[in-house]
């Protein structure tokens, strides 16, 4: 199973942890309250060389029904843990895990609130990172797009595919249509350390990345750090 990368801009990120960075809000569950914790702290193993790597587990409002000791309920607070790594000379941090993107956003937004660690959303025009990556020379293509909003007669989103898909009239004439949005699109990206020589990566407008294989963290990084400095340099 593949993984989720979320990229976010370093504001704030001290460079030793003299103890663990914690952030907390109370919520209210199944009527109670309770507290909600993110933590971080310093990884024991660093497994990819050059990049720091820290945890993060991350506790928050979670809807869900189920039933413990005969009693029902629709919500939990939920934990998550979460990877990040970030390196000198590189303004972003990089979370990798299982959960949706959203889970490691919140987890900053509450650190960013309450500690020294304050790193920030990426957004990324899609439309004008299509054109760098085009520019780019770079061994990367653009495999589909899917466009929202888009407020047409009987269209309002819509997926594009296929060969030179950027290149079509649909893709131009969507990319000029008034409030229309390039949410998300799946790249091509050529590396020989795959079997057939390439594998698909899907990047959203959130500064998410998704791709279905399951990689090494390593491979993981450098893929987010080649695509992140064509699109967000």
């Amino acid at each position: 199973m593949g993984k989720v990368i979320t990229i976010s801009e370093i504001t704030e990120f001290p460079d030793t942890f003299e103890s663990t960075a914690v952030g907390q809000e109370s919520v209210l569950i199944e009527g109670g309250e309770a507290v909600a914790e993110t933590r971080i702290y310093p990884a024991e193993v660093n497994d990819v060389e050059s990049f720091q790597k820290y945890e993060i587990k991350h506790s928050q409002k979670y809807a869900i029904e189920g039933k413990i000791w005969n009693r029902e309920f629709r919500e939990i607070l939920r934990t998550f843990n979460i990877s990040v790594y970030k390196k000198a000379g590189f303004d972003f941090a990089v979370t990798i895990g299982n959960s949706k993107g959203n889970f490691a956003r919140a987890a900053f937004k509450r650190l960013s609130n309450q500690t020294s660690v304050k790193c920030s959303p990426v957004e990324i025009d899609l439309i004008l990172a299509v054109e760098q990556i085009i520019q780019s020379n770079s061994g990367i293509q653009i495999n589909s797009g899917w466009f929202s909003q888009l407020n047409l007669p009987n269209l309002n989103n819509a997926l594009l595919q296929g060969d030179d898909v950027n290149r079509g009239a649909d893709w131009q004439r969507f990319k000029q249509t008034q409030g229309a949005s390039l949410s998300n699109v799946e790249l091509i990206v050529y590396d020989n350390d795959f079997p057939n020589g390439y594998i698909l990566i899907s990047l959203s407008k959130r500064g998410f990345l998704y791709c279905k294989k399951n990689l090494t963290n390593s491979k993981y990084l450098e893929l987010t750090e080649r695509i992140l400095r064509i699109v967000h340099p």
